[in-house]
């Protein structure tokens, strides 16, 4: 294996890492402060991403860590409650997830194509792509609302933003935070050099 496909596996790797972290900032767990590390590790990956491709291919795996840690109930349901054959669960559930993952890498696609400072991208278009990425997955074929970002939020400071922004406002909010926590750590970077 040539040094760029290991270099690419890891960043896959670590895509899919975090996103399955990010459910532990949900309900039960509620680590509130996690989706704000893990989209930022995100934002990271997808700024070293050479192509629009690569950063679908990103937030794909991102999606992936998400949805199948996130909405293992499916299965649950599937299998347990719906007699479903255990495989035939597990199939479904991966497709399910799979799909759900588009958004995502929609959003990667998308926020690489525009060829704009860095800054400009993280701060205001990815954000917006994310939440319209979220309104088009709760809409879409009946919505599946679950993991959205600004969920995430309830037990935060951040909390008290939903009367007047809703769920989809916390979202926006949790990737601008991010993408500050990014642009922070950059500048950090430059002046220890």
């Amino acid at each position: 294996m040539n040094p760029g496909a290991l270099r690419s596996s890891r960043a896959l790797i670590a895509a899919f890492l975090l996103g399955a972290a990010t459910v532990l900032g949900f309900a039960p767990y509620g680590f509130a402060w996690l989706p704000f590390f893990s989209a930022a590790g995100l934002l990271w990956l997808w700024q070293n991403a050479a192509a629009p491709r690569r950063s679908a291919a990103l937030g794909f795996a991102f999606g992936m860590g998400l949805f199948l840690a996130g909405v293992s109930w499916v299965y649950i349901s599937l299998h347990q409650f719906g007699a479903m054959p255990a495989p035939l669960a597990a199939i479904a559930t991966l497709l399910f997830c799979a799909i759900l993952a588009l958004y995502p890498a929609l959003v990667g696609y998308l926020q690489a194509r525009f060829d704009r400072p860095i800054a400009i991208r993280q701060l205001l278009l990815i954000p917006a792509l994310w939440v319209l990425g979220e309104w088009l997955r709760d809409w879409v074929f009946t919505g599946f609302p679950w993991l959205a970002f600004g969920y995430s939020q309830t037990g935060s400071p951040l909390r008290g933003y939903a009367a007047l922004t809703g769920v989809f406002g916390l979202s926006w909010l949790v990737w601008l935070c991010a993408g500050l926590l990014l642009a922070l750590a950059r500048v950090k970077g430059r002046s220890m050099a």
